[in-house]
């Protein structure tokens, strides 16, 4: 007897048991994988993709990938014993190859060589883009959290912004605002956050999504007042961005500098809709995606005590106090573009938007990077006056640098 005929006689009570049997294994394994993605996020690399590079003078010529076809500005590295960095411009389809403009070039990329690209450009320390630097670390209640301090230009302990980098990501994440912060006369302490890469290990390891990890940005913030800085900008990416936001709320106390303003690149303001959005993502059904998104939510809950509400920061967008400057994408397939639009729609008092067309999650500034560096500019001094700056140019590398005016 075939499976069908066999199928044909089994009684219909029967087989929809094992439908919902199947269903319910299929739904509990996605809820499972989900929270463990939601609760550990100890990435070693920075993403992006190893490639060939055909060089034609200032054009690179890419096999066609993920990377090389992302939106806007890309960097690229050569693999040792090349040593080298090199900004991308935006591609072109040249035959069934990427062409990108070189903008920017330490070191050489040579034709032949098989490098690293990547829409986060940058996958090193400061000194990537010939900007010294202190390897330092901020002490909290549960260890040290390693640090990039970056002094002002002028020398002054004035102004300082801390970086927080997001979920499962980063210091170099936020690289790419370097220079600009640089410009308006801030230092910048580059931060780490427990259970993060390269930080301490708490407990089991687990994330709370913003809420403890707070406690080491206003721990930064202790770093920079006690190494004589007077005030203070959150900037944050992702998951850093709740932080921040997290740790200008009551229950963190008082902070140990005034914060006089935050930035925000693609936060994550609702993780359980986040959750949702991101069972939709991979083309479940709409029923299927919320029943999987309770399930992780319950998980998650279970695992780690996790509080949603205290990381919900459109549900606490009335008590913030603070000016924001806000970039979203709106191709973000991490964290849906619709929580940005609340939360300007609900703090127009407050929010600067920049709602970028055709983004991908945190890479706003790739699109129109002097566009976003003005606009970050612009709210610095707004928000924080005028600053001192020592004037010079703000990539000084020990390596040869070239800047193309043709880019």
């Amino acid at each position: 007897m075939s499976f069908l005929e066999r199928l044909h006689l089994t009684p219909t009570r029967r087989l929809a048991g094992w439908a919902a049997l199947g269903y319910a294994l299929v739904v509990c394994a996605g809820a499972v994988a989900g929270a463990q993605i939601i609760l550990r996020a100890r990435s070693r690399w920075v993403p992006g993709e190893f490639v060939p590079v055909l060089r034609r003078g200032n054009d690179v010529l890419l096999p066609l990938s993920r990377e090389t076809l992302s939106g806007g500005v890309v960097g690229i590295m050569p693999l040792l014993p090349n040593k080298g960095h090199a900004v991308l411009g935006a591609h072109t389809l040249s035959g069934t190859l990427v062409r990108r403009t070189v903008q920017q070039e330490r070191g050489v990329l040579p034709t032949g060589s098989l490098a690293w690209v990547s829409s986060f450009v940058y996958n090193g320390t400061p000194a990537q883009l010939g900007i010294d630097f202190e390897s330092t670390h901020v002490q909290t209640d549960v260890g040290e959290m390693p640090a990039w301090h970056v002094p002002a230009t002028s020398g002054e302990r004035d102004a300082i912004a801390i970086v927080i980098h997001g979920h499962g990501g980063h210091r170099a994440q936020g690289l790419r605002a370097l220079p600009a912060l640089r410009r308006t006369g801030l230092a910048s302490l580059y931060v780490t956050f427990r259970n993060a890469h390269g930080a301490p290990r708490v407990g089991r390891g687990y994330l709370t999504l913003g809420d403890q990890e707070a406690e080491d940005v206003v721990a930064a913030l202790r770093w920079a007042h006690e190494m004589g800085y007077r005030r203070a900008l959150l900037y944050g990416f992702s998951m850093g961005g709740n932080i921040a936001l997290s740790a200008l709320r009551p229950r963190h106390g008082p902070l140990p500098l005034p914060v006089l303003g935050v930035v925000l690149d693609g936060p994550a303001l609702d993780w359980r809709d986040v959750i949702r959005a991101n069972g939709q993502r991979y083309h479940l059904p709409a029923f299927m995606a919320r029943q999987m998104g309770r399930v992780v939510q319950v998980l998650v809950r279970r695992s780690s005590g996790q509080d949603f509400d205290a990381v919900d920061q459109l549900a606490a967008a009335r008590t913030f106090t603070r000016p924001i400057l806000l970039f979203h994408g709106t191709r973000d397939g991490t964290i849906p573009v619709s929580q940005s639009d609340r939360l300007a729609a609900a703090r127009p008092d407050l929010v600067e938007y920049h709602r970028i067309e055709g983004a991908k999650h945190i890479r706003t500034w790739n699109i129109d990077p002097e566009k976003y560096e003005a606009a970050v500019e612009a709210f610095i001094h707004r928000v924080m006056g005028t600053l001192p700056v020592l004037i010079q140019p703000v990539n000084t590398p020990s390596t040869e640098l070239k800047e193309n005016s043709n880019a």
